[in-house]
């Protein structure tokens, strides 16, 4: 047995006896799985030529012209050539309960483990999916899903074949939020290593209910395997096993830019859906804003089964859901689908029409902030940052360093009092001007935020986050498009320096 192949054996075990207890989990709309059905979810692959549908000679016909323009397109972009790909059948065997019609299509392009396993195109129709032709408007072979040039040609053809006038782009795969190594200009890599869901939840036996393991924060866990190889390589999102790549934050930007303007003619995108961890952050709906109207996604980290997209699609067999509508009936759905079986989730929807004001407000409060740190008297400001922005005060998530912006924001303000300059007046002036601008960014946030629900372990989750650490810097941060625009970077290197 090759080394490779004992290991994910090894860890399918371990997964295994994870859902084992999955039988006694209670959920009406379950998102788990048996262990019958797992074992059946990892063949699925090989027996993916047998189980699904043969095309009817109307269907055929489709498959191959431009269909009749509908109110939605959503592309699932489901980059599962990783230790996710049996949950990627999971997903597209509800994505086949509803499945495509009037109202919307329903597109999947998958990468599931295997150099010689194609890139596959599939149209999701109630009870089947069809396979496009590996030929004219389809891959014939094993695409990069961590290349944004395979994004872009996806949802090009998705738009072209399947035209919309609402684009809705699902990225689903391991996330890791704004942690991002910056890769080089091919976003390939020599050794890719990821935090496996499974390594984060575990089972409380007097709840039955699944929990997050936060004795050691989600950065702590990566120097556990091959740490400083791991943090040197990381991942953004669109993890690609066969061809070690992700895709960066940057070629993100790139493919969403490329999106709205080469295949939407300038038209933003309805909803930017991350079913990925660690997404919704202040640094990640910065490279979004200016592509799309909303964006879903997490704050904290998700079990692999991700969404349940049979409840995500179930209204559109009555009618069109406008993007906000969509965006928050995910979030309701997501709720759903994890409030009987985790205190720890996270699902929200954000307004990206707001982000350029509340980016303007971090910029200030940030601005005002290390104005104070240079004249403050016994790290008085230094302090009340660390009170503010630490647990238990304040919600911190699997990455300790990402933490709630609205909590920080609530904390800060009622720390205020405990900073002291050097120049009493000052001090006088700080304390107006910080609260006045707390003020303001918290109700940006509250407007920004149009859908969130939260486990009860998160009860103080606003549904956004922002990256602040406590004991240095990810070297990629600096690079990202937010901190090159904004304070905030330059108040974390201030506040990093101060405190030791």
């Amino acid at each position: 047995m090759h080394l490779k192949k004992k290991y994910k054996t090894i860890k399918y075990i371990g997964i295994l006896s994870l859902l084992l207890v999955f039988w006694y989990l209670p959920c009406k709309e379950s998102v788990l799985v048996s262990q019958d059905e797992f074992l059946e979810l990892l063949q699925e692959q090989d027996n993916d030529f047998i189980t699904r549908n043969t095309p009817t000679p109307e269907e055929f016909a489709q498959l191959r012209s431009v269909n009749p323009k509908k109110p939605v397109t959503l592309v699932i972009y489901i980059a599962a050539d990783n230790d996710l790909h049996p949950f990627a059948w999971k997903n597209i065997k509800q994505m086949e309960a509803i499945g495509s019609n009037e109202n919307i299509n329903v597109i999947v392009q998958l990468n599931t483990p295997g150099y010689f396993n194609p890139t596959k195109r599939y149209i999701i129709k109630k009870g089947k999916r069809l396979l496009v032709p590996a030929e004219g408007t389809a891959p014939t072979q094993k695409l990069n899903s961590g290349s944004p040039h395979t994004l872009i040609d996806c949802v090009a053809w998705a738009m072209k074949y399947y035209p919309a006038d609402n684009l809705i782009l699902n990225l689903w795969d391991h996330g890791s939020g704004v942690y991002d190594p910056g890769a080089s200009l091919d976003y390939h890599l020599q050794d890719i290593k990821f935090v496996s869901p499974f390594d984060l939840f575990h089972l409380n036996p007097e709840t039955n209910m699944l929990e997050l393991d936060r004795s050691i924060g989600y950065a702590e866990r990566m120097d556990l395997t091959d740490g400083q190889e791991l943090r040197e390589s990381g991942r953004g999102i669109c993890f690609d096993e066969t061809f070690k790549s992700y895709m960066t934050n940057s070629a993100l930007k790139f493919a969403l830019h490329e999106i709205q303007h080469k295949v939407l003619g300038g038209k933003k995108i309805g909803v930017v859906w991350f079913d990925a961890c660690l997404m919704t952050m202040i640094e990640i709906a910065n490279i979004c804003k200016d592509h799309a109207e909303y964006l879903v996604g997490s704050e904290e980290v998700e079990f692999a089964s991700g969404s349940n997209y049979e409840l995500v699609l179930r209204p559109f067999v009555d009618k069109v859901l406008s993007s906000q509508e969509f965006a928050c009936h995910v979030v309701d759905s997501y709720e759903k689908a994890y409030q009987q079986i985790t205190r720890d989730y996270t699902q929200s929807a954000i307004d990206l029409s707001i982000m350029s004001q509340l980016e303007s407000n971090i910029n200030l409060v940030a601005g005002q902030i290390l104005s104070a740190m240079q004249d403050q008297n016994n790290n008085s400001v230094t302090k009340a940052l660390q009170k503010s922005k630490t647990r238990p005060a304040c919600i911190c998530f699997e990455e300790p360093s990402y933490i709630d912006i609205r909590n920080f924001y609530i904390n800060l303000q009622a720390n205020i009092n405990n900073m002291h300059l050097n120049n009493s007046a000052k001090e006088a002036s700080l304390k107006l001007n910080l609260t006045k601008l707390i003020d303001q960014g918290i109700n940006l946030i509250n407007k920004a935020i149009v859908a969130n629900k939260v486990g009860s372990n998160l009860q103080r989750a606003c549904g956004l986050s922002i990256y602040f650490p406590e004991r240095g810097m990810f070297n990629s941060y600096p690079k990202c498009p937010f901190a090159q625009t904004n304070n905030w970077s330059t108040m974390i290197t201030q506040y990093l320096m101060t405190k030791k």
